[in-house]
C-alpha cells in the first residue's frame, strides 16, 4: 500500500512545491465555445441516450426543482442505490461496485469567487485565541520569500529549471496571519486558510511517529467508523464547528486515517467542500497544477483541532445558471458502454470502480471558479497503485468525469 504524503499546513502557503506526477493523457478532445467536448464515432448513440432522458422530462415523468409538499430539500433527490455491474466487451471491460447516492434531478452551473465577506475579525474567531493576539503577517511573508530564495539557489546549483510551482486558484493576493503564541491562523487571498495549535499538533505528531506502522485507513462511508469513544463522525462534527466560522457549511470526507495511543488518539481527515448539497470534485494522488482542486486537510482529536489546511475552499457565489436535467446513473452506464466500445475509455475489470457520485467539476475561468455538475467515477487509488505494480498493462483509467448534462467525457486519468 502506498504511504500518504503528510502535509504541514502553514508551510504549504509558502507556495514552494514540487510537482510529483501529472495526469494521464485524456482522450482526444475538441474545444467548442470554451467547453471541452469528447470526439469519437459514436456521437449519435450518445445523443440518443441523452435525448431519451429529455423526452421523459417532456412527458412529465420528472419535474426538476419541484419540492414535494411537506418535504425538505433533500427529498428532491432520487435514484440512489447499489450498483454492481460489469460493462464492456473482451479485454476492455470495467466493473462498478458502488453505493450511488441519490442525485438531484436538475442542477445549474455556479460561478464562484474568493469570499469577500472574510475579514480580520473572522480570522480572529477562527484562531479562537487563548491569549494576547499578535499580527505576524510580515514575518510570514518574509519567511515565504526566504524559502523561495533558498529553493532558487538550490535549483541554480543543480543547473535545473525552477522547482517552484504556483498552485492554480483564485484570490485577491492578500495575506493575514494572527497568533496568540501557541495557535496560528492564516488567511490567504480570501480563498485559502490554515490553523495550527502547536501544543496539540506536537502531541499528535508524536502519536503518529510512534504508530506509523499501525495507522488505520477508515471507510469514510461508514458512519460508525473509528474509535467508539470518539468516532469519525464526532471528529467531523468537531471540525465543522471550526470551519463554520469561515462560512463553510459542509464537507465531504475523501480519506480518513486513525492514529491511536493510550494518552491521545486522533484522525487525519482529507476532504473537499460541499456546495449546495454537492461535493466539489477532488483529486487523488495526481495533481495537474493548471486545474483547481478545492481541498482540505485536518488533524482532529477529542482534545480539539490540531491543524487545518484549506486550498481554494473559501468561496462566495457570484451567479447561478439555469438548472439543467441531470442524467441518471443508469444513463451514465449506457454512455460508459459506448465509450468502452469506441475506445475512448481503456479499462480493466480486475479492479472495481468503488465510488460513483454526482459532484461539481471546477474550472478556473477569468479569475473565477465555474462549478458544473459531473458524474465522478473512481477506483480506490491504493488498489490501483498496487495493481499497477503487478500488471504488465498500466494504461487503463482509474478516474472518470462525465458531464452530467451532456454525457460527454470531461476528464480521465
Amino acid at each position: 500500500m502506498i504511504k500518504k504524503r503528510m502535509i504541514k499546513t502553514v508551510t504549504l502557503f509558502l507556495a514552494v512545491m514540487v510537482l510529483l506526477t501529472g495526469c494521464e493523457k485524456a482522450p482526444e478532445a475538441a474545444n467548442d465555445d470554451g467547453i471541452l467536448r469528447a470526439k469519437g464515432g459514436s456521437d449519435d448513440a450518445i445523443e440518443a441516450v441523452v435525448n431519451d432522458e429529455e423526452e421523459k422530462m417532456e412527458a412529465g415523468e420528472k419535474t426538476p426543482g419541484e419540492i414535494p409538499t411537506g418535504s425538505k430539500a433533500e427529498e428532491t433527490f432520487s435514484g440512489g442505490g447499489t450498483v454492481n455491474v460489469t460493462l464492456g466487451e473482451g479485454e476492455n471491460r470495467m466493473r462498478i461496485e458502488a453505493e450511488v447516492k441519490a442525485a438531484p434531478e436538475a442542477v445549474g452551473t455556479l460561478i464562484m469567487q474568493a469570499d469577500s465577506r472574510l475579514s480580520g475579525e473572522t480570522l480572529r474567531s477562527f484562531l479562537d485565541p487563548q491569549g494576547e493576539v499578535k499580527d505576524y503577517t510580515e514575518e510570514l511573508l518574509a519567511a515565504e520569500e526566504a524559502e523561495r530564495k533558498r529553493v532558487a539557489e538550490i535549483d541554480e546549483k543543480l543547473g535545473e529549471g525552477s522547482s517552484i510551482v504556483e498552485i492554480a486558484g483564485v484570490g485577491d493576493g492578500s495575506t493575514l496571519a494572527l497568533t496568540d503564541g501557541n495557535r496560528k491562523a492564516v488567511l490567504v487571498g480570501k480563498t485559502g486558510a490554515s490553523f495550527e495549535d502547536a501544543f496539540l499538533q506536537e502531541k499528535c505528531r508524536a502519536v503518529m511517529q510512534e504508530n506509523v506502522e499501525t495507522e488505520q485507513e477508515l471507510n469514510v462511508k461508514d458512519e460508525k467508523a473509528g474509535e467508539s469513544s470518539f468516532s469519525l463522525q464526532e471528529a467531523k462534527a468537531l471540525l465543522m464547528e471550526k470551519l463554520s466560522v469561515l462560512g463553510i457549511e459542509d464537507i465531504h470526507l475523501t480519506k480518513a486515517y486513525f492514529y491511536g495511543a493510550d494518552d491521545l488518539s486522533f484522525y487525519e481527515l482529507q476532504f473537499c467542500p460541499v456546495v449546495d448539497g454537492l461535493p466539489v470534485a477532488y483529486c487523488f494522488g495526481q495533481h495537474d497544477i493548471s486545474r483547481v482542486y478545492p481541498n482540505g486537510l485536518a488533524w482532529v482529536s477529542a482534545e480539539g483541532v490540531a491543524e487545518i489546511g484549506l486550498w481554494n475552499c473559501l468561496m462566495e457565489q457570484v451567479s447561478a445558471g439555469e438548472e439543467d436535467t441531470i442524467l441518471g446513473f443508469d444513463k451514465v452506464q449506457e454512455l460508459l458502454r459506448i465509450y468502452l466500445k469506441d475506445g475512448r475509455l481503456q479499462c480493466t475489470e480486475d479492479i472495481p470502480f468503488s465510488t460513483a457520485e454526482l459532484v461539481y467539476y471546477v474550472e478556473l475561468k477569468d479569475g473565477k471558479l465555474e462549478l458544473s455538475p459531473v458524474w465522478g467515477i473512481y477506483m480506490d487509488l491504493e488498489e490501483y497503485v498496487d495493481y499497477c505494480g503487478q500488471a504488465e498493462r498500466i494504461d487503463f483509467v482509474w478516474t472518470i468525469h462525465i458531464d452530467a448534462v451532456t454525457g460527454e467525457i470531461l476528464e480521465v486519468q
